[in-house]
């Protein structure tokens, strides 16, 4: 009797697992990574959050510093962490991949409004607009020029530096208007016939359509590319998925980030940083999860982030 039991448990998880190994492991990535069903979640809708600073709908989580994964019908995040001594940088790396049912899902918001240059903490802001997952933005406060657009609506026009831009369309796919073209001639609020949610002025784009195309003369005096120094970056690797990255203590050059990103995910569309140093902060379920014992993470001005749009009922 118990060997029949155990054949016919054998048998039932490989019909399981046989759809993954028949698909191959692209596939299979993609079959776990699926949003929850509704039926596994608390009772509930999908809505489309409003373009405006308001934030993401309530969610529940249980966390502690080995929660790794969020998951509701509209969106799944999984983050990783690999600490110094795994790395041959001595540089502990935290990043997440993330998966959102709708484009409003991926949002930016700021301390007290996008015309104020009032700061908080990545994971302070995070709290106040419901993020699932923020990463720190720009940093738009700490300079006067630059082109910021903000969930539909442009607060500054004033390009000097040479940067690129990365612009994020209505559908939630990245763009970049490289730092070598008259950006102050081009139509910033729309892309390819698309209206443009929210655009950064920082970079580089270190990749694009899985091409490396870091430029180390887009802006070197903050890029920094060659020195090593804690960086963020915003990644997009398919239709509504997408990855970021962070990295602390003695940091990575530009090539080696790029390298990195190479090494965990198979497919790049458009690979762009952010503001780094100590600004550099991931912040999950409202906890900064990338903190320096010797260091304190420095106030910003704005953040991007994902957000739930389960409205339980």
């Amino acid at each position: 009797m118990k060997k029949l039991c155990l054949i016919l448990c054998l048998c039932m998880l490989a019909v399981w697992l046989l759809p993954l190994y028949a698909l191959g492991e692209d596939a299979a990535y993609t079959y776990t990574m699926s949003l929850m069903s509704p039926e596994d979640a608390a009772p509930g809708k999908t809505v489309q959050l409003p373009l405006d600073e308001s934030g993401g709908m309530p969610f529940t989580i249980n966390f502690t510093s080995d929660t790794m994964t969020y998951d509701d019908p509209t969106i799944h995040v999984e983050r990783f962490r690999i600490r110094n001594q795994d790395t041959p940088y001595n540089c502990t790396v935290h990043y997440a991949k993330v998966r959102i049912a709708d484009a409003s899902q991926l949002r930016t918001s700021s301390c007290k409004g996008f015309n104020n240059r009032s700061v908080a903490r990545v994971d302070v802001i995070g709290r106040h607009v419901n993020a699932v997952l923020a990463i720190n933005g720009d940093f738009f406060g700490s300079h006067k020029d630059g082109y910021i657009l903000r969930q539909g609506t442009v607060y500054r026009d004033a390009i000097d530096r040479k940067c690129d831009i990365l612009l994020i369309d209505e559908d939630g796919d990245f763009h970049i208007i490289p730092y070598d073209v008259d950006q102050n001639s081009i139509d910033k609020t729309q892309i390819e016939g698309k209206k443009v949610i929210n655009a950064f002025t920082f970079g580089p784009c270190l990749i694009k359509n899985d091409e490396v195309v870091l430029d180390i003369k887009a802006d070197p005096a903050h890029a920094d590319a060659p020195g090593r120094g804690a960086r963020t970056v915003l990644i997009q690797t398919g239709h509504l998925e997408y990855m970021v990255i962070t990295c602390r203590e003695v940091g990575l050059t530009l090539e080696e980030l790029t390298s990195l990103i190479q090494e965990l995910t198979d497919h790049v569309e458009c690979a762009y940083v952010l503001d780094g140093g100590l600004s550099s902060q991931m912040a999950f379920a409202g906890r900064l999860i990338n903190k320096l014992a010797d260091k304190t993470a420095r106030p910003v001005t704005d953040i991007v982030y994902f957000a739930s749009a389960w409205q339980t009922e």
